[in-house]
């Protein structure tokens, strides 16, 4: 069967532009390979063209709004979901215009579709005392409490994203003096973060235990499950919530959150050393944000931060010999009399 333009084309940009030009991650391209799933089922289903039929021709701006439309509708994503499937699409048109000159003012079309506007939620984040009773809940007497123990120190420790943490091998763990861990960040960006003195403790422990310090083992991942695989995101997810929940039952008094996922670890770590003074900067750097704007997230959701500000900031306006409306009945001699 003759291959179709578009099929082509997705097949360039998914094996070879996305890898070897912009040199983006794995999960970012299963993420937009995800998207053009759906965008042939949308196809299949709702306008009976099958994928090997799909032309250029056949694919028109219109038909990328009503895609959209169909996965609120139907598919009930939510905004952010939907705005993720639109950056997917914008990517792919972009690079589609240069590939298929003749086809630009469609591909421009399809650009020009707007994202939608969504709520912006609050930064969630634990107290240090939800953080610190959570942590006081693997049972460290058995060989998986101590896992789980140094999977959540460091996670908190490194603020690291939960795949960042999946990625680590022993080799990126430096336990001499100044102790380290490298990250895999996004396009594939590599950053060296420090650790605390407690979490080097647990790390080499728990690597002595699982026998990681031992020469070969360098490309061993360093975090594992039973069946000696990585951990997947839900793995690390299961970790997490099964220590909060612990948590809640034994400290019924304490207002913990809902859920625990990692991305929520990360947060609160970004938001504690905020309010320790940390600089943004250094947060940024952290965490592996590429602009400072996105870092100020955590700024606008610090309002401790924001209170001690105005706080040093406050002055009395009102003097305290403003008299008292009870103490005098006089109505125009009140006004008169304040802040004389």
């Amino acid at each position: 069967m003759k291959q179709t333009d578009f099929a082509r084309t997705l097949t360039r940009f998914l094996s070879d532009y996305l890898p070897s030009q912009r040199n983006v991650s794995t999960n970012t391209i299963k993420s937009y390979r995800d998207t053009f799933k759906q965008v042939l089922m949308y196809c299949d289903l709702e306008l009976s063209i099958k994928p090997e039929h799909l032309t250029f021709d056949k694919l028109k701006a219109e038909k990328i709004r009503d895609f959209l439309l169909w996965l609120e509708k139907n598919r009930n994503v939510c905004i952010n979901t939907r705005n993720q499937r639109l950056a997917a699409i914008h990517s792919f048109f972009r690079y589609t215009q240069s590939e298929h000159p003749e086809i630009m003012l469609e591909c421009q079309k399809i650009l020009g579709i707007p994202f939608k506007k969504r709520e912006k939620k609050t930064v969630e984040f634990l107290s240090q005392e939800c953080l610190k009773y959570i942590l006081e809940q693997p049972d460290t007497s058995k060989k998986r409490g101590r896992r789980d123990l140094t999977i959540m120190a460091t996670l908190y420790d490194t603020g690291a994203r939960v795949q960042e943490l999946i990625d680590l091998k022993t080799s990126d763990v430096r336990l001499t003096k100044p102790a380290t861990i490298t990250l895999t960040g996004k396009g594939n960006k590599r950053r060296s973060v420090p650790i605390m003195g407690k979490t080097r403790d647990l790390l080499e422990n728990y690597m002595k235990e699982n026998s990681l310090l031992e020469n070969g083992n360098q490309s061993h991942p360093l975090f594992y499950n039973s069946n000696k695989y990585p951990f997947t995101r839900p793995g690390i997810t299961y970790i997490l919530e099964k220590h909060l929940h612990l948590a809640k039952e034994s400290n019924s008094d304490v207002l913990f959150s809902d859920s625990l996922h990692p991305h929520l670890i990360r947060h609160t770590k970004a938001m504690h050393l905020l309010e320790a003074g940390v600089n943004l900067i250094y947060i940024r750097d952290l965490l592996g944000h590429v602009n400072v704007s996105t870092t100020e997230i955590y700024l606008r959701a610090n309002t401790e931060t924001k209170r001690k500000a105005l706080e040093s900031a406050y002055m009395e306006v009102v003097t305290q010999d403003t008299p008292i409306w009870e103490e005098d009945t006089n109505l125009l001699k009140w006004l008169q009399d304040f802040c004389r």
